[in-house]
């Protein structure tokens, strides 16, 4: 066994990726990828709404419904994602 526990990841500068069902409320995330089929009809739905590498997003909002959708602000505008949809979306925690 060993003695000492490693580090958090954040010592090393180790990205913390997660999707977007991980994603804690009101804090601000950068997309880091898309977990989907390139060709896929969602794919293409989650590129129209601004959903790319690079963009800052906020988890503003996740509803108590039996599909759980979440409330997020991209670009400026509140989008609206089912669970199977947020789940595709891979995050990394914005630096300050």
């Amino acid at each position: 066994m060993c003695e000492h526990p490693l580090p958090a990841t954040d010592l090393f500068d180790i990205p913390n990726i997660m999707n977007l069902t991980e994603a804690k409320l009101r804090q601000t995330y950068i997309i880091e990828s898309l977990q989907v089929d390139e060709e896929s009809v969602v794919a293409s739905r989650l590129r129209q709404l601004g959903f790319v590498p690079g963009i800052s997003v906020v988890c503003e909002a996740v509803a108590p419904l039996v599909k759980n959708p979440y409330l997020v602000k991209i670009r400026g505008i509140n989008v609206a994602l089912a669970r199977h949809e947020a789940v595709l979306i891979k995050l990394n925690e914005a630096q300050p």
